[in-house]
């Protein structure tokens, strides 16, 4: 059974787009995808979060497709856990990073998996973005929290996902310059303010193949839709790969402007559940 009014793959970013800007989804929202994927539209989900908050998240949302988690790191099937794709840093791109971390002072937050659990391991959380980060995982409880005492020791002998940090806003683009420069095109660098502790950004160095615009064509090809349309919805410049590789681009009207003006259509804003009116009412600009 397929959806008529919306082929081909259609792939969702959640904070500041499915989601509200209080990181819920609205029961609207919840009901809405619900309807839509019992009439058949191929729809999921492509994050910077993770499975764990995925589920939370996403509860009661009957997926079918895998989700791309953490910008694209994994491709994983939220029911039963199965991984059919990976992309995670080999260890002596890991341990760069680290060094690069330690000269920067910035503590690093690793996420990390042994090929059966992950893990999130952190030290002592000494700025208030790293503390918001670790106490909204330990908040919906999640079960790969954990510490490190040494973060080198760490990422050997397992797959890297993320090495994550937060740097002051004005520190943050010396930050990324001196990691690329040490990381050369071992890993990829991103950097995003947190929207949710102000003043701060998130660095996160992973896999160079680690990213939207990659997750999203292997999904296309997982779902068996390489020959159909591709439509992607996102607020945020992590998005970018994605939008690039997209046939039709949507965003909220929240969203970066830099997002906004590479859509296709622009919906109303997260709060007022733009992307979901936009999709049920068959592809009509709210």
């Amino acid at each position: 059974m397929t959806d008529d009014r919306h082929p081909g793959l259609h792939v969702l970013d959640l904070d500041g787009t499915l989601l509200r800007s209080d990181a819920t989804l609205s029961a609207y929202a919840r009901d809405g995808l619900n309807t839509l994927l019992d009439a058949g539209t191929a729809l999921t989900f492509a994050s910077a979060r993770s499975a764990v908050a995925m589920r939370t998240l996403l509860a009661g949302v009957r997926l079918t497709l895998p989700v791309a988690e953490l910008n694209g790191a994994f491709l994983t099937d939220l029911a039963s856990g199965h991984r059919p794709d990976h992309r995670t840093l080999d260890e002596p791109a890991a341990a760069t990073a680290l060094a690069a971390l330690a000269e920067l002072a910035a503590e690093p937050v690793l996420t990390t998996w042994d090929g059966s659990t992950d893990h999130v391991l952190h030290g002592s959380c000494g700025n208030p973005a790293l503390t918001w980060y670790i106490e909204e995982k330990r908040a919906y409880g999640d079960p790969r929290l954990g510490t490190y005492d040494d973060p080198r020791a760490a990422v050997t002998g397992t797959c890297t996902a993320a090495v994550i940090a937060f740097v002051p806003d004005g520190d943050a683009k010396a930050a990324v310059t001196a990691l690329e420069a040490a990381l050369g095109d071992t890993a990829g660098v991103m950097a995003a303010a947190n929207r949710y502790v102000p003043g701060w950004t998130e660095i996160q160095v992973a896999h160079p193949q680690a990213e939207k615009g990659f997750a999203v064509r292997r999904l296309r090809q997982l779902a068996g839709l390489t020959h159909q349309p591709l439509t992607v919805y996102g607020d945020h410049l992590n998005d970018l790969p994605m939008f690039a590789v997209a046939d039709r681009t949507v965003a909220p009207a929240n969203a970066h402007p830099d997002i906004r003006a590479r859509a296709t259509v622009v919906t109303a804003a997260n709060d007022e559940d733009g992307v979901i009116r936009y999709l049920l009412d068959g592809g009509t600009p709210c």
